[in-house]
């Protein structure tokens, strides 16, 4: 089972992996990566600051709408409850426990609405209201499609609207090998070592892929955070905790390598809907 697959039960057992994981599961960002310390309360520190950077970039005002796909325990979202007031946030999660454990954690303040939905990003419900902004936090490689959800949030963002992907990006040269070794081994080996409770495939792509979907469906990419070296210490805060086999050595140390390569590189895509 991989890591993720398990986590609540670990909370029991261990209160450091509660510490590092427990309001958010993504990496975590350093303003200084040089200042990193290297162990799990750092790193806990580090993904809010992450969350609140997509905040900062989402920009987000009073009576705004807005989607949180792939929301994990709710972490994002909480914090957008807590620093601002009178929003819609939804957030939608394809793992019914940690919908519900989102339920559980957060509770409505400052006039902000907060509504943790089970379902597929990629097939979003009819009833959704019109949305001012959207975003994949670290997520969007293990969904069905990033097209598809591209077009299903198309079509209930506002003209103008943001949609905000956080994600691994492959270097344009290694962009058709990775994809054929990927498609072969490593998309095997990072969910049995990250976890393959939600998705049993994942895909990484390349810039030139998301300017493609983003021309496909309609959006503009309007800014682009190259921020690989501010997460950088979340390899060396994590891999004693999650390395147990080779496997999980290959997917950890092997995607910190590759990022020091900037063969791969961690990135903040934000993309506008285009008006008709």
């Amino acid at each position: 089972m991989g890591f993720f697959d398990n986590l609540v039960q670990e909370f029991e057992k261990n209160p450091e992996i509660k510490t590092a994981f427990g309001e958010h599961i993504h990496w975590g960002y350093w303003q200084n990566p040089q200042d990193a310390v290297g162990n799990l309360v750092d790193f806990a520190q580090a993904s809010e600051q992450l969350s609140l950077l997509v905040l900062e970039v989402a920009d987000l005002q009073p009576r705004n709408t807005v989607l949180d796909a792939g929301c994990g325990w709710g972490g994002t979202i909480g914090l957008a409850n807590k620093l601002y007031h009178d929003l819609e946030l939804i957030g939608i999660n394809i793992d019914a426990e940690q919908v519900q454990q989102a339920k559980i954690k957060h509770e409505s303040l400052h006039g902000n609405h907060l509504c943790f939905l089970e379902g597929d990003a990629c097939s979003l419900p009819e009833t959704l209201p019109t949305l001012d902004c959207a975003w994949a936090l670290e997520c969007i490689f293990a969904f069905p499609s990033r097209q598809k959800f591209f077009t299903q949030v198309n079509q209930r963002l506002k003209d103008g609207g943001k949609l905000i992907v956080v994600d691994f990006l492959i270097a344009e040269p290694i962009v058709k090998l990775w994809q054929f070794v990927e498609a072969k081994i490593l998309s095997q080996i990072i969910t049995q070592s990250y976890g393959k409770k939600a998705t049993s495939q994942v895909e990484f792509i390349g810039l030139k892929d998301y300017q493609d979907i983003a021309n496909q469906t309609g959006y503009i990419l309007t800014e682009r955070k190259n921020i690989t070296k501010n997460v950088q210490p979340t390899y060396r805060a994590i891999a004693p905790t999650i390395i147990r086999s080779l496997n999980d050595w290959i997917a950890v140390r092997g995607l910190e390598f590759f990022s020091q390569l900037n063969l791969i590189t961690y990135e903040l895509l934000i993309f506008e809907k285009v008006a008709k």
